[in-house]
């Protein structure tokens, strides 16, 4: 099975989440999510429902050979080089309490190796950001991170610091808070946007599955960020993302 395109991959999310950009922000503005929870206590929604069967459908009908992973809906064991990995709201619990930062995610893989990422922020500009891990694009425009300037003017984000303080990492956390730099919870996508964008220096997450994250490494390394993967399976399921110029000093302080 010969692999799709970066430029096919990305005229079709790009087609895609136009799509279901229309619908997400249209019962985000209205406040129509008829939410409720999952059996791992994570919140699920009508929207994110509706929206991965769109995709999936989508996706079936071009790529019928394809395998496909999400987050929501049973998902069709095939033996297939080609796998698309869906997140059709990453931030579910923003998107249920009327909070902005949210976005949908869809990835490429080939091999098993993310080959492809999309991200999708529908109500953040609607911006589009796509990767191939060589490049990154920003609504069709290349973008990278911007240079480290020091650790007293650096952000530094996680999603869910709670998790952290509970994690194999706990102490090495706390020393790194004591570092001069600024720390903000600004998480999900919506942090890997801001390092994409130059916005942000470094972010670390731990326990994500794996549609939380492997759609997001191919934007990542494509933005020209340092990628360390520390979760036991080398699954990119508990990762930091950075600056290049300070992965080792970050790694020293936090993985030591």
């Amino acid at each position: 099975m010969n692999k799709i395109s970066f430029p096919v991959f990305t005229e079709f999310v790009e087609k895609i989440t136009t799509e279901t950009s229309l619908s997400i922000n249209k019962c985000f503005d209205t406040n129509i999510v008829n939410k409720r929870k999952k059996c791992d206590g994570t919140i699920v929604t009508d929207v994110d429902l509706n929206t991965e069967h769109y995709i999936r459908k989508n996706i079936e009908t071009s790529y019928p050979s394809h395998g496909i992973l999400g987050e929501e809906l049973i998902n069709e064991e095939k033996s297939a080089e080609s796998v698309w990995i869906i997140d059709p709201i990453d931030g579910t619990f923003s998107f249920a309490r009327g909070i902005p930062l949210f976005g949908t995610l869809i990835g490429y893989l080939y091999d098993e190796s993310p080959t492809y990422g999309c991200m999708r922020l529908p109500k953040l500009g609607n911006d589009l950001l796509v990767g191939d891990n060589d490049s990154c694009f920003l609504n069709g425009i290349s973008t990278k991170c911007s240079s480290f300037v020091s650790w007293d003017e650096a952000l530094i984000l996680t999603t869910d610091e709670k998790s952290l303080a509970q994690s194999s990492i706990a102490s090495n956390w706390q020393m790194l808070k004591k570092r001069e730099a600024q720390f903000r919870t600004w998480g999900d996508c919506y942090g890997y946007y801001l390092l994409c964008t130059g916005k942000a220096d470094a972010m670390l997450d731990i326990d994500l599955k794996p549609y939380d994250i492997l759609p997001l490494i191919p934007i990542l390394k494509g933005a020209g960020l340092s990628i360390v993967d520390f979760s036991k399976k080398k699954d990119y399921t508990s990762i930091l993302a950075c600056k290049p110029e300070i992965k080792e000093e970050f790694v020293q302080l936090l993985l030591s």
